[in-house]
């Protein structure tokens, strides 16, 4: 029996039922003005075939326009329906492609007294790879065998058509599970499909968002396949990327103070957590207490630097008097080994013609 051939059923009984009430009701008055106004003889049978033909139409009009004008409300259809009410939004896994598993997400929608079924199919990456559209269908319940079209082929691979056959799971309530198989008609193999029904209403709102899709397709892609997706996806939903390296400057007037802090750090045995920098305070900072903390610590690095600064000089100068003082001790190391040996030299700049007598042996004369 097919669930669907309800809709006709309902809309015929229920014009019928109306058209009858209608004269059980009016059908007497309606009669004897009708039989006054033509009189007796043909004229009466002519106006008992024109009132014929109005309730005729008047149950065509009823059966094919205002009932199922109703029947695209949800309501009335699972009124209808009952326990086969399969509208809605399914999640399909298919197993045995040739590029792997794939989840194809499957909306069947109302259309009058039938269904409307439609759908695409997404592999690991979440890219689509075909479509599905039924053009023909015949359910039987719980089977449905359909043939259906696939409108991202061009033909040349075999997949531009299909059939399909599944079987709905049988409950008191409404379906929410089936399984089956689908074929591309220029193919020798089957492909294993099983569906779930989306019954959250959030589900099927974020699985209608691009941004949001993700977490509902890698929850069910979880629960059919047992693995995870390739999802750097690209979605919405949101990774986080790694910062960007900060270049680090060295100045050189610097390199003896990160010296001095290198070997201070070493020398340590504990784990010490270097002190943050000014510059280790984003610019974009700007609240009052990042700038009150980036005044203060710069503060602290020019005292700092000052400090070793006057350290270095003081130390330079040092340097100094420890080599003038090393050749003093030369010097008078010399003498003390000849102590017989001086050396003078006498110069006259006054004196051009004179020339610089230098002597060995007596001291020169001044």
């Amino acid at each position: 029996m097919n669930p669907y051939s309800r809709f006709r059923l309902v809309s015929s009984t229920a014009s019928a039922a109306i058209i009858v009430a209608g004269l059980c009701a009016f059908g007497r008055p309606l009669l004897t003005a009708v039989a006054d106004a033509a009189g007796p003889g043909i004229g009466l049978w002519i106006a008992l075939g024109g009132a014929v033909t109005v309730l005729v139409v008047f149950w065509l009009a009823l059966t094919e326009a205002i009932f199922p004008s109703l029947f695209r409300f949800d309501a009335v259809r699972r009124a209808i329906l009952g326990k086969y009410y399969i509208e809605g939004t399914w999640l399909q896994a298919e197993r045995g492609t040739a590029g792997g598993h794939r989840l194809a997400v499957i909306d069947i929608q109302p259309s009058g007294r039938t269904f409307i079924f439609s759908g695409y199919a997404l592999n690991k990456d979440l890219e689509i790879e075909s479509n599905t559209l039924i053009e023909f269908s015949k359910f039987e319940w719980p089977f449905m065998t359909y043939k259906y079209r696939n409108s991202l082929s061009d033909g040349a691979d075999g997949q531009r058509e299909g059939v399909g056959e599944i079987q709905f799971e049988m409950n008191r309530s409404a379906a929410t599970r089936f399984n089956g198989y689908v074929q591309f008609v220029k193919a020798a193999r089957r492909i294993k499909i099983e569906g779930a029904k989306l019954t959250k209403n959030s589900e099927v709102k974020r699985l209608r968002s691009l941004e949001s899709r993700k977490v509902v397709l890698e929850k069910y892609w979880s629960l059919f396949f047992n693995t995870s997706l390739n999802t750097s996806l690209n979605t919405g939903a949101a990774a986080v990327q790694p910062a960007a390296a900060r270049p680090v400057i060295v100045e050189t007037t610097r390199a003896v103070v990160a010296e001095r802090r290198q070997a201070a750090s070493a020398s340590t045995e504990s784990k010490v957590v270097p002190r943050r920098r000014a510059s280790d305070w984003r610019a974009e900072d700007t609240t009052p207490t990042a700038d009150r903390i980036r005044a203060k610590i710069e503060a602290e690095e020019i005292e700092d630097e000052d400090v070793y600064e006057e350290e270095f000089e003081d130390e330079a100068e040092l340097d100094a008097e420890i080599e003038v003082d090393a050749a003093d001790e030369q010097d008078e190391a010399i003498m003390e080994d000849n102590p017989g040996q001086e050396t003078a030299e006498v110069a006259d700049e006054e004196n051009d013609d004179e020339p610089a007598i230098r002597r060995r042996g007596r001291p020169a004369a001044r």
